[in-house]
Parts: C-alpha cells; sequence; structure tokens
C-alpha cells in the first residue's frame, strides 16, 4: 500500500444512511396530514419547522450511533480498498451537537473497525489523493485546494448534474467500472 495514495471517506450520506433516518424521524414528528418534509426535487422543504426539527432529530442521544450504512459507499470502499488506497473516515463535525462528534466515532468504530477518523469543521484542509463525498460544498471546496485530486460523489437529489466537474464522478449505483477506471488512473499517477 502506498503511504500517498490516500482516499478520504465522508460518512453521512456517503457510508452512512444520514437521509433515510432523517426522514423516517420527520415523518415520525409529522402532524396528520402534513405535506412530506421531502419535496418533489428530492430535497428537504426550507420551512422553518422543518429546520427546527431536523436540529432536534440531530441532537437526539443515539441518532449519529444508529445510522444504518449505506450500499453504495460501501460499494466504492471496498474498490478503494482492493486498489490499495490508504482509507480515512472524513466526516464533518455537527457544529451544534457536539455529542455527535462522539457519537460519529462510535459509528466508525463498529461498520468501518481500524480505519483512522478525522473530524474537521473545513474538510478542504485535508489531505487526499480522492475524496468520497456526496455535499457539493465540501467536494468542491476540497478541489480548490487539490488540482489533481479526485471526487467520488454518491449519487443524491443535491449533487446532480448542475454539480458536473471534470474531477468528479457521480456514483449511481449502475457506473462502478466508471469509478474503478477513474480510481486506477488517479493511483498511477500517484505511483508514476
Amino acid at each position: 500500500m502506498n503511504k500517498d495514495l490516500v482516499a478520504l471517506i465522508d460518512m453521512d450520506g456517503t457510508v452512512a444512511d444520514f437521509d433515510g433516518a432523517m426522514v423516517r424521524e420527520l415523518k415520525r414528528l409529522a402532524a396528520p396530514g402534513e405535506p412530506p418534509p421531502i419535496g418533489e426535487d428530492g430535497l428537504y422543504t426550507d420551512a422553518p419547522y422543518i429546520r427546527a426539527r431536523r436540529k432536534l432529530i440531530r441532537s437526539q442521544p443515539g441518532f449519529w450511533r444508529s445510522l444504518k450504512p449505506y450500499k453504495p459507499g460501501f460499494e466504492i470502499l471496498a474498490v478503494l480498498k482492493e486498489l490499495g488506497f490508504k482509507c480515512h473516515v472524513l466526516t464533518k463535525g455537527p457544529a451544534h451537537e457536539p455529542a455527535g462528534w462522539a457519537e460519529k466515532v462510535e459509528w466508525c468504530r463498529k461498520h468501518l473497525p481500524g480505519m483512522p477518523i478525522v473530524i474537521a469543521e473545513d474538510k478542504s484542509l485535508v489531505y487526499g489523493r480522492v475524496l468520497v463525498d456526496d455535499w457539493v460544498e465540501y467536494y468542491m471546496g476540497w478541489l480548490a485546494h487539490r488540482p489533481r485530486g479526485l471526487v467520488i460523489a454518491p449519487a443524491q437529489a443535491w449533487n446532480g448534474d448542475e454539480a458536473y466537474h471534470p474531477q468528479v464522478v457521480r456514483y449511481n449505483g449502475d457506473n462502478l467500472y466508471e469509478v474503478r477506471v477513474r480510481l486506477n488512473l488517479a493511483a498511477a499517477e500517484e505511483k508514476a
């Protein structure tokens, strides 16, 4: 394994199903007949009461720890390991839920045993050859500092075609071959 061949793996929406858990909990809090918390565009509604409920849900003890593994992220992780990347979790600490930091570590220890964990407030400061992340703002900030970096973005409603960048491969569950090819190229460039 090449020590410089580092892949950074986001947690929420990448290897942990944050949105599945959030939607389930929002539906539990909904009043009878209330509109769904997710709009037709696949994004959360911006209503103040939905924002307040999301904050309440994230602050509940056990929320982060109980997230279920998210299959697309683990499929990408398997390819990274197969190709010899040294994988690290890179997750953003929830700004207003300090207990969430510890729960994220617990989740990683359970589902990604032995993998080093970096919790950051600014992901763009962390070195890696590859970033696997679903959030456009985070991976575009990271790419701004890495002209040779490669991003693999698990497909989500918020990172569709408008998030196109030549150094971003959007993994939709059907294009693992494309992901593998781009990761192979990145590994070869790093070893050259």
